[in-house]
């Protein structure tokens, strides 16, 4: 890593050791999202705005597009294959009942040790409580966390423990009708005033997790409910009608006015050359017109969660703004028709797993708007959060990840990471237990992706499927909507050595991973 030194030319006088105080710890705000892919990101206004005195990330993946394990690399800054959280579901090498071990080391129980004020709202770890009940993890001062019905955003119920209220009780729950993403709202702004309250001077770290815009469960053909069901508020039908938003062509009279110049890329794209179990013939003008109509939704969905952001932010005082990080981002993207995809995720493929994340600098701290295209992960999230409330560099890097705050803060880097890693486990639908969420998108179509381990370098995408010997190989310069595989193309023996690291990296005897993500 460069570092710049400024040397003064005089020296200031030598302070008393007692009048000298420590640095404010920083507030870290952090609003995790689920499902939202990228192409989303231009309808948030107020999320978009954190890039001002902030800094984006354009080359953002995360190790797995599925929530659970997703989640679980972020907690720990781990990979899947060092976590052993590989699905949704605990019978399945997944869910609560496979993380559950981990939360004693998570962010939070290092930021709690610390001295932080922590809280966390919203969707959890999939399954729980179904493991153990209501059980608080370690390292959360206030636990609003919804426990059933997350997914539909009104019937559902939410958990409410604050420590300094509790007496030590288990969290209750609550029963819910007010819109999910507006509760979440509300109950992060009572967090913010009651640390004020119960923590002054002290800093806190404040998780918002909403399932917007992820789908409802268990959609039945005639439900009235959208699939993807927004705030009444964002529900008239000229609130982003159709036309008015980028997809593809439907190949019909009926499906509305399409700029095609803005089309979603890839969407309905010949897929002759790709591996066996994307190929499919055309998506329908009525399918089309379906899809059409979710992505719509999905825009209206975000703005309820711009909403929330705005609120929370503008919760803050004038000094909290100076001292305070904003981070936000999502645990995997989504697709809609792209190369014939049908609704879902879990893909190598860009739309699935680059997806935003924005952070906004402390008020104080350097000015302008920085982007950068080092390679980011989420295992890295860990690293950042600890780094942000100063703790020790050892505690750091003792994982798969790295710390982004230089990069946050716009200084110069070398020797980052050249490669992501991209892997996923085939969940299996038929496992017991909760119905997986996201049962729709591996059960039917095509959107049920083979297990595979993957590299991303600035301008590659390599991919190695279990379930079949040839590769699939995308120059992303050239080809950066990943239209063209060339299997056969020379690039794949050097990249198949750099995947072969980093499939188990981390493990005993093993090069780490940090290590294992350069290219030589």
């Amino acid at each position: 890593m460069a570092v710049a030194v400024v040397l003064a030319l005089t020296v200031a006088p030598q302070a008393d050791a007692s009048t000298v105080s420590e640095p404010k710890r920083p507030n870290i705000i952090f609003f995790l999202v689920d499902d939202m892919s990228a192409d989303l990101l231009q309808y948030m206004d107020t999320v978009r705005g954190l890039a001002h005195d902030g800094t984006t990330f354009t080359d953002y993946y995360v190790a797995d597009s599925l929530c659970c394990p997703s989640r679980a690399s972020m907690f720990t800054g781990q990979f899947p294959h060092n976590t052993g959280v590989r699905t949704n579901q605990g019978y399945d090498r997944g869910g609560h009942r496979a993380f559950k071990k981990h939360e004693g080391r998570t962010y939070a129980a290092s930021l709690h040790q610390a001295g932080y004020r922590t809280g966390y709202l919203g969707k959890y770890i999939n399954e729980y409580p179904a493991v153990d009940g209501y059980r608080v993890p370690v390292g959360w001062d206030e636990w609003h966390v919804t426990a059933g019905g997350g997914y539909n955003e009104f019937k559902y119920q939410l958990t409410r423990y604050i420590k300094e209220e509790s007496g030590g009780k288990r969290p209750i729950d609550a029963s819910g009708g007010k819109y999910l993403v507006d509760q979440l709202g509300q109950r992060a702004v009572g967090f913010i005033e009651r640390s004020r309250e119960y923590a002054p001077g002290e800093p806190f770290f404040l998780q918002v997790s909403p399932f917007s815009p992820h789908n409802r469960v268990n959609v039945k053909p005639g439900d009235k409910e959208p699939r993807f069901p927004p705030a009444r508020r964002d529900r008239p039908k000229n609130r982003f009608p159709a036309g008015q938003f980028p997809h593809g062509d439907c190949g019909g009279p009926d499906c509305g006015t399409i700029d095609v110049a803005t089309a979603l890329p890839a969407f309905n794209e010949d897929t002759a050359d790709k591996p066996s179990w994307v190929r499919r013939t055309p998506i329908g003008p009525k399918l089309v017109k379906k899809l059409r109509e979710d992505f719509r939704d999905r825009i209206r969905m975000v703005q309820s969660v711009d909403d929330m952001v705005e609120r929370v932010l503008s919760a803050l005082t004038d000094e909290e703004k100076q001292n305070t990080y904003v981070v936000f981002t999502s645990d995997n993207g989504f697709h809609l028709g792209q190369h014939r995809l049908l609704r879902g995720k879990s893909t190598a493929y860009d739309h699935d797993v680059r997806v935003p994340l924005l952070v906004k600098r402390p008020a104080t701290g350097q000015r302008g708007d920085f982007a950068t295209s080092a390679i980011a992960q989420n295992v890295d999230l860990f690293a950042t959060f600890l780094d942000m409330a100063g703790l020790g560099k050892a505690t750091r890097d003792s994982r798969d990840g790295r710390s982004l705050l230089p990069l946050i803060q716009g200084q110069k880097v070398t020797g980052w990471r050249d490669a992501a890693l991209i892997e996923h486990v085939r969940p299996n639908p038929n496992t017991p237990g909760e119905p997986d969420p996201d049962a729709d998108a591996i059960k039917k179509g095509n959107s049920r992706a083979p297990s595979y381990s993957a590299v991303r370098t600035a301008g590659e995408l390599y991919v190695e499927y279990e379930s079949d010997p040839k590769p699939e190989y995308y120059n992303t310069v050239t080809d950066p909507h990943e239209e063209s595989n060339d299997p056969g193309n020379a690039r794949t023996a050097d990249l198949g050595k750099v995947l072969d690291g980093l499939k188990g990296c981390g493990r005993p005897g093993a090069v780490d991973c940090w290590t294992a993500a350069h290219l030589h």
